[in-house]
């Protein structure tokens, strides 16, 4: 996603603010602050998939690098070497604030709805709670702030991360009471049982929400607008049972969309003697469709003949066709 262009940097002023944790100071030749800043940055490198192309790294990105098992070995790897170019602690200190700051990684990336595969290779769905966008303004000007202050006055730098870290619970914990509450007044208008809606952080604005409503017949996608619910999209309820839709979802794009999302919807769309399927990935709403979907071509035999993925809402572009 093109929104996650600050993200690493955010990461990056986390791990500066947790090292200062230790007593020592923010300084380029700290080890302590080195390891943590650039393991709470390492993660993100693997935007590197993204020259084998968008689907290997939407695919990727968030993935393997960003489990348990990843984050420790990167902890180990790069606390060892900055041990071996900067020898003036302990190697295992070192190495714990390292593992601190690529910690770190993980558990801010659980806060959106794009999520991370933390038990990877054991699990491979992303784990999310749904509470701040992709990158959350408010926690990056927290923490910006808080490394201005803290280089500007070093003898205060653990006060400043303290203060900071307190105030973005309390942020997070304010968000998350909203959230419950925004699903309340959602089962209220619209008469549901709070089970059957999903609230997720709003794409572009950072303190409102979008929301997925589940009815018997049909999936509904809005925004809250002054506390009240709007519906931007309504889609049918896809049947379990259709053979097409059964068909494609046996297709290369399922796998996709199993992996990337954890909200897809399928619709079902007859075109002569084929079916089309399409896919939509239903977090990311940009301002008139969904930014991810996908196209299956289904002949009258049942096999598939054609898969599409789609990014950015853009209704001109002829997406990517999948290979075998």
């Amino acid at each position: 996603m093109e929104v996650l262009n600050i993200d690493p940097i955010t990461h990056g002023l986390i791990g500066a603010a947790i090292s200062s944790l230790s007593g020592h100071p923010m300084q380029l030749n700290d080890p302590i602050f080195i390891g943590c800043t650039l393991g709470a940055m390492i993660p993100d490198l693997d935007i590197v998939t993204h020259f084998k192309g968008r689907i290997n790294y939407l695919l990727k990105h968030r993935g393997a690098s960003h489990s348990l098992l990843a984050l420790g070995g990167m902890a180990l790897g790069l606390g060892s070497l900055v041990h071996f170019i900067f020898p003036t602690s302990p190697w295992l200190t070192v190495v714990f604030w390292t593992l601190l700051g690529t910690l770190s990684h993980g558990i801010a990336d659980l806060l959106n709805s794009y999520g991370a595969q933390l038990l990877w290779p054991f699990y491979k769905k992303k784990f999310t709670v749904n509470m701040a966008m992709v990158t959350d303004p408010v926690i990056f000007v927290l923490f910006l702030s808080s490394l201005i202050f803290s280089l500007v006055q070093p003898e205060l730098a653990l006060f400043s991360t303290l203060t900071v870290l307190t105030i973005s619970m309390v942020y997070l914990v304010i968000r998350e009471i909203d959230r419950l509450n925004t699903r309340k007044r959602l089962s209220q208008a619209f008469g549901v049982c709070g089970e059957q809606i999903k609230v997720l952080p709003a794409m572009y604005r950072p303190l409102n929400w979008s929301f997925l409503l589940y009815e018997e017949d049909r999936v509904s996608f809005g925004t809250m607008q002054k506390k009240e619910g709007r519906i931007l999209k309504t889609l049918p309820k896809w049947d379990a049972e259709d053979p097409w839709i059964n068909n494609a979802l046996e297709g290369e794009l399922a796998d996709i969309f199993n992996q990337f999302t954890p909200y897809y919807h399928v619709i079902r769309k007859d075109i002569g003697q084929e079916a089309k399927i399409q896919f939509v990935d239903l977090r990311y709403w940009n301002k008139e469709d969904f930014l991810y979907k996908g196209e299956v071509l289904v002949c009258a035999d049942g096999k598939i003949t054609e898969e599409r993925f789609f990014s950015f809402g853009n209704k001109s572009s002829q997406g990517i066709v999948l290979e075998y």
